[in-house]
């Protein structure tokens, strides 16, 4: 996950609808949920899979691990936080799959150096190297267009970054608790992230891939995009997602009742949000 120091910056915002507002030095309730979305220990929850595998991906045919549950399109792509998070295990057990898996196909995957995927490649890494390897990936696997995206923390970069660079696969978005990109970060502000740590097992070189989304974002298409704010998230002012939403068609904003993992504190409220991108989305 993005666990950095917060620096917030001005933000020039796009209109978008806004419920709750930010609770700065709160802390959370306490959640029953276990590390799976929205799942707790008493839950069985069987959703129908129908991929589980792993493809080579790049040059270097880096093997990533990727599963899906259901059939049907747009196709719901999770991309988890950073930090050593692995999609799959953080998802395979969702109230949201399994609801959503009903109706469309729904996949997640795990990252080079994360899960049950290969290490990452032992050089830095940027967006361009992580979304390059997802489209590899759903290419491999056969996993195809269009892709509804939905990403959590540091995933949200993923997936918006991709949108930008491969407009015409996504039709929409969905970002959950993603802070605004840092433009005054410097090296020693995440050393314990360099690229070569051992506790960053994707080797993504933080310091320009944080810039980048500040100052250098890809125009993303004109589709409908949601940001799902963490009341008690990363951001000490909800407004700082909204910069998310700029170039969108539809853009919304909500702030939910829980932390910055906000799909196990509200998973119902996430469901509920990917539905209503999904209903635009399947509408275009």
């Amino acid at each position: 996950m993005r666990r950095f120091q917060r620096k917030l910056v001005l933000l020039v915002t796009a209109p978008a609808m806004l419920i709750g507002c930010g609770n700065n030095g709160v802390s959370p309730p306490s959640s029953s949920a276990t590390t799976n979305a929205g799942s707790t220990a008493t839950q069985a929850l069987t959703p129908t899979q129908t991929l589980d595998g792993r493809f080579p991906v790049g040059s270097d045919k880096t093997q990533l691990a990727i599963r899906c549950w259901g059939q049907g399109s747009p196709v719901v792509i999770f991309d988890g936080g950073h930090r050593g998070g692995a999609g799959i295990s953080s998802w395979q057990g969702s109230r949201i799959v399994l609801d959503l898996q009903r109706r469309t196909r729904v996949c997640t995957y795990d990252r080079a150096g994360t899960g049950t995927s290969d290490p990452a490649p032992g050089h830095p890494r940027l967006l361009d190297d992580v979304t390059a390897d997802l489209h590899d990936l759903l290419g491999a696997a056969d996993v195809h267009p269009p892709y509804l995206m939905v990403g959590s923390s540091g995933g949200g970069f993923n997936v918006y970054h991709y949108a930008g660079r491969y407009p015409a696969e996504v039709v929409g978005l969905v970002l959950l608790d993603v802070p605004a990109g840092q433009a005054t970060m410097s090296p020693s502000d995440v050393e314990e992230l360099a690229w070569d740590n051992p506790g960053n097992p994707e080797h993504v070189d933080y310091v320009p891939v944080e810039r980048q989304m500040a100052l250098h974002r890809l125009p993303i298409p004109p589709i409908p995009v949601t940001v799902v704010t963490g009341k008690y998230g990363q951001s000490s002012d909800p407004q700082e997602q909204r910069v998310w939403l700029t170039g969108s068609s539809h853009p919304v904003q909500v702030v939910l009742d829980g932390g910055h993992n906000i799909y196990v504190d509200d998973p119902s409220g996430v469901l509920a949000e990917i539905q209503k991108v999904l209903e635009l989305a399947s509408a275009r």
